[in-house]
């Protein structure tokens, strides 16, 4: 767990925790000193460290700041043969891990092929960053203890932003979410967050007082943030009402602490929030998660989940990092049908042909488990699913870190244990 302040090197904007810190903790001990860890999830008030660096996790501010894995400078891990070793961006390579790398050269060369073209990524071990460095960094996070035991780490802070403004912007048309996203972008959003109907109606978006006007019937809305001095969010905002007039519509921008504050406990309540107000009978099972397609292909996604969901008589929730094409799907299951487990399953076989082939990726900040690990080979081509392999096995030889997890056992069923009860996840 945290141990004091004094970990945190205000100087070289520092800081070294052990893998049971939760990240709420971090947050409040770097905001001591006008520091930050950007790569925050909406779940920091109950995640650890270590669960974030195992998964590679991200979080609103990915969409400027990048995820956890570029904010990491060195691990203390403990390997499948017992040893200890610390890994440092440009440091000593061990030898498991150098095997792990020639291994990979010699199948792939010095790029990763067929690789999601996306931006964000938590499926798989990331050979796009650790083929060409051989950093054992890149390797181990999001490695979801496979191949090591996170003891340790040592992370990068930045500057608090001094100020922030945050826009609700109601979006006409799922097509014209690109466009937007990119709009966002030009705006030098830090954070661009997206939530489609089913969440606006759940959420009570629609039914509060001020706001309900505002999204009445849209498809979709988009939750945009421009941090920095007074004078980049004045111009931020000014940017932002730009974006609304271009899109036609009246959104508001939320300029108070306060404000700003009952916004975001919209985006961070997400999850709990989808459990607790499922209506009766039907259970969020979130067994697609958190897909990732290109910005420009998300309405295409969009549009074609609601295809799949639709041909199922399935509801679904979706929300998520619409400015990296990264979608949290939570299906809406209705138990009481006999055939409900094998309706999950065409949904869940749909959608992972739909991910490949706009050539994205099963998961952008939640990582593979036991329910995303048998479907590499359709998302990264099986040559490179068989260097997952040869690195597992390279790394663990005795199969005792995870098994099952990121790399599957013969014939592992994705959906083995799922079940009805939401407090028993696959």
């Amino acid at each position: 767990g945290w141990t004091d302040s004094g970990e945190i090197d205000t100087e070289a904007r520092r800081v070294t925790v052990g893998p049971g810190v939760i990240a709420a903790r971090l947050e409040e001990a770097a905001g001591a000193h006008g520091l930050r860890f950007p790569a925050r999830p909406s779940s920091a008030g109950r995640c650890t460290l270590g669960g974030m660096l195992a998964n590679h996790s991200a979080g609103v501010h990915t969409f400027r700041h990048g995820a956890v894995r570029d904010w990491v400078d060195a691990l203390e891990v403990v390997l499948p043969d017992g040893s200890q070793a610390t890994f440092e961006r440009a440091g000593p390579t061990p030898d498991l891990v150098a095997r792990a790398h020639a291994i990979a050269t010699e199948a792939l060369g010095q790029h990763a092929r067929e690789w999601p073209d996306v931006r964000k990524n938590a499926s798989g071990y990331a050979l796009d960053r650790f083929l060409p460095t051989g950093d054992p960094v890149e390797l181990l996070i999001g490695s979801e203890g496979t191949l090591g035991i996170i003891t340790r780490a040592r992370l990068r802070l930045q500057v608090k932003p001094m100020d922030s403004v945050l826009a609700l912007i109601p979006v006409p048309e799922l097509r014209m979410l690109p466009a937007a996203i990119a709009d966002a972008e030009a705006c030098g959003a830090s954070a661009c967050e997206f939530f489609a109907a089913r969440y606006l109606d759940i959420s009570g978006l629609r039914d509060d007082p001020e706001l309900g006007t505002l999204i009445a019937s849209s498809p979709a809305a988009l939750l945009v943030e421009v941090e920095g001095g007074p004078d980049a969010v004045d111009e931020g905002g000014a940017r932002l009402r730009r974006l609304m007039t271009t899109l036609g519509v009246r959104g508001t921008l939320a300029h108070s602490p306060e404000e700003r504050a009952r916004l975001w406990q919209t985006r961070h309540a997400a999850s709990p929030m989808i459990a607790a107000r499922a209506s009766e009978g039907l259970v969020s099972m979130q067994f697609i998660e958190d897909s990732v397609v290109r910005p420009d292909h998300l309405s295409t996604y969009l549009e074609k989940l609601g295809e799949i969901l639709a041909r199922e008589e399935t509801d679904a929730v979706m929300f998520g990092h619409a400015g990296d094409g990264n979608v949290h799907v939570n299906p809406l299951i209705d138990v009481k049908r006999p055939e409900w487990r094998m309706r999950a399953r065409r949904i869940l076989e749909a959608t992972v042909e739909l991910v490949s082939s706009l050539n994205g990726t099963l998961s952008g900040e939640h990582g593979d488990g036991r329910i995303r690990a048998p479907f590499h080979g359709r998302i990264f081509g099986e040559r490179t699913a068989g260097v997952f392999r040869a690195i597992k096995e390279a790394l663990d030889p005795a199969a005792i870190m995870n098994p099952g997890v990121l790399v599957p056992l013969p014939g592992q069923d994705p959906l083995a244990g799922l079940s009805p009860d939401p407090r028993r996840a696959p």
